[in-house]
């Protein structure tokens, strides 16, 4: 079984976010052709690219997040109705897991009140929040916790934005602060989206340090010094690596194919393809 931990399936909803000639440039960059689903906005077509590569299910995760500046990088706000995100899962329940976007200024929306109507009632199964465009904050401010206790309430797995491009600037990425969120609280899924990159060292430590935190590269497991993860897969985080795409920054059939080749032990590749992410979101 492959699970993709990180896409946003071709709707309009989703695409509002992405300038279609950005993401064709950046396939390019990578060997691969932008997704012919994305281009098109066709639903149907993502499935067939799905079957293409083998992916039997995408976990599509909303963001409710305000436009950010870095320099010559602008990012628009990303907002899309959680709503949405029910409506394909329920259409598509074999292929499409939900996550909640979930914006912690409360700014949007309340904060715990969403999670709870839209994991708690509606039935979404994780959120994904990005603290530094909301604030600008890290991980671990503490306006963020009632949102984490109602994630350990819900047994809710949460996506924390990482990464050089998360906030105002690189440190607003690291994983340090992912560190101090699963000191205090132990039960909480925690998973770090962009996988910390590029303070992968950090991001390896903290997962040692801590069985609750989940590494989920996607799209950063191809930029360089990304090879620590892998040596941290075929070790210690055999089960806490997750497989994602970044769906439509990197193209289904061709990311999984670039995944395969690297060297993973076969069971480290099994594990982080699916077997992990069937067992974080209990199917």
């Amino acid at each position: 079984m492959i699970i993709d931990f990180r896409c946003r399936p071709p709707t309009p909803q989703f695409n509002a976010y992405f300038q279609k000639d950005f993401v064709i440039s950046l396939q390019a960059r990578s060997g691969a052709k932008a997704s012919p689903a994305f281009l098109s906005e066709s639903m149907d077509d993502f499935l067939l690219e799905m079957d293409d590569a083998e992916i039997n299910i995408g976990v599509a995760m909303g963001r409710n997040s305000p436009a950010i500046s870095m320099g010559k990088l602008q990012f628009p706000a990303g907002i899309l109705d959680n709503q949405h995100i029910v409506d394909l899962q329920n259409r598509y329940h074999d292929r499409i897991i939900g996550f909640a976007g979930i914006d912690v200024s409360n700014t949007i929306h309340q904060a715990v009140t969403e999670v709870e109507h839209f994991v708690g009632r509606k039935g979404l199964k994780g959120i994904f929040i990005e603290p530094q465009r909301a604030f600008p904050g890290f991980a671990d401010d503490e306006r963020i916790s009632p949102v984490y206790e109602k994630c350990v309430e819900l047994d809710c797995p949460i996506g924390i934005m990482s990464g050089p491009l998360a906030g105002p600037d690189i440190g607003y990425g690291s994983a340090l602060q992912i560190d101090r969120v699963a000191t205090q609280f132990p039960k909480l899924k925690i998973i770090l989206v962009h996988g910390g990159w590029p303070d992968v060292h950090t991001a390896v430590a903290v997962a040692m340090k801590h069985s609750n935190v989940y590494i989920s590269p996607d799209s950063m497991q191809f930029r360089p010094g990304s090879s620590l993860y892998i040596e941290a897969a075929n070790d210690m985080m055999g089960d806490q690596y997750l497989f994602g795409t970044a769906y439509p920054l990197r193209n289904l059939k061709a990311t999984v194919d670039d995944f395969r080749r690297l060297p993973f032990t076969p069971s480290a590749l099994d594990r982080a393809l699916g077997l992990n992410a069937k067992r974080l979101l209990n199917i």
